[in-house]
């Protein structure tokens, strides 16, 4: 066999078996900061807040926070992710392990991020919040081979396709999808995901690549990840890879009533019932009575203007008399 052939052999098993270790960490190269400094208060105190935290963001899986560094021109950006299918207890647990993790595994780098089998967590002193980061990259596999691997890559193509696609345009809350694919006798179990505050570009660009490294690393192998900071995805041939209950989205907001403007000539419906016949027969009478006072005022006017006038009239005379404001005029012929 070829000595190099044989070296690298040597290598990716050696790979492959630290890759099975968790957390895998990487403390950065940025600097370390001083023990005791409010440096290390400030992180310490982003960390510790991951137990105390009832946002809605941790419930759907995420957690991020910031703070400034007291008596220094640095701030610290601190951020979780949990696999999308873990419920709100479930991943501020694994959170809070893998931040007493961080504090032991990097004591004072000024940055740092570790991966575990259901969350990352991660710090700096730079902002990553909505930039997609790649690296470093966690790739691991399983030590069984698929039994039928064309059928099984055919199958793991396109559910990760489909997978991936429909992550990446989830909203702010949460960027996950899960499903399965049959494959011969196999039945592949998937899940996708990104940190939320990507945008869908952004979460594609990263499920793409690691697609990519799945096929190149693990296709033809019963489960495997591929883990990055800002996305990750796991399968797997057994159903027990996923949590049984996931926090549920919020339901969309109902629609909101139309400004007061759109209202002003719209009025509300009378009343039903007795109330609306009774209102009904009070209405009646008093138009009725009205009317008859109108009439018989009309009258007396125009017999009382009748009394007055001579017996002969000019044709075409003009007779007017007054109603409240308004005048009335009618026209009286000769007399035959």
């Amino acid at each position: 066999m070829d000595p190099l052939y044989l070296l690298l052999l040597l290598l990716l098993m050696f790979a492959s078996t630290t890759n099975a270790q968790f957390p895998a960490s990487y403390c950065g190269s940025t600097g370390n900061f001083t023990a005791n400094s409010t440096y290390q208060t400030t992180l310490t105190t982003l960390l510790s807040s991951i137990s105390a935290n009832n946002s809605l963001s941790l419930s759907y899986s995420f957690f991020n926070a910031s703070a400034a560094v007291s008596g220094a021109s640095q701030t610290i950006y601190v951020f979780g992710l949990c696999r999308g299918d873990l419920t709100t207890v479930s991943c501020r647990a694994c959170l809070d392990s893998l931040s007493s993790d961080m504090r032991r595994l990097c004591p004072l780098q000024k940055e740092a991020l570790l991966y575990t089998g259901n969350c990352i967590i991660r710090y700096s002193n730079a902002s990553f919040f909505g930039a997609i980061a790649t690296e470093p990259t966690y790739v691991a596999r399983t030590s069984d081979n698929v039994s039928s691997p064309d059928t099984y890559d055919t199958a793991m193509r396109k559910l990760l396709n489909g997978l991936w696609a429909e992550a990446a345009g989830g909203g702010s809350l949460r960027k996950y999808a899960s499903g399965n694919e049959s494959a011969g006798p196999d039945v592949i179990y998937a899940l996708v995901q990104c940190t939320p505050d990507l945008t869908e570009q952004q979460c594609s660009n990263c499920l793409v690549l690691g697609v990519q490294e799945i096929r190149d690393c693990c296709d033809r192998y019963t489960g495997g990840r591929f883990m990055v900071p800002s996305c990750m995805i796991l399968y797997e041939t057994n159903h027990r890879f996923f949590d049984p209950v996931s926090e549920p989205l919020p339901s969309p907001s109902p629609p909101l009533p139309p400004p007061p403007s759109q209202e002003a000539d719209v009025l509300p419906p009378p009343p039903v019932g007795k109330s609306n016949s009774t209102r009904t027969v009070v209405i009646a009478v008093v138009a009725s009575v009205s009317a008859l006072l109108v009439i018989s005022l009309v009258v007396l006017l125009k017999l009382k203007r009748k009394m007055k006038q001579p017996k002969q009239s000019v044709e075409g005379e003009s007779l007017s008399f007054c109603i409240g404001t308004a005048t009335v005029h009618e026209v009286k012929k000769d007399h035959e």
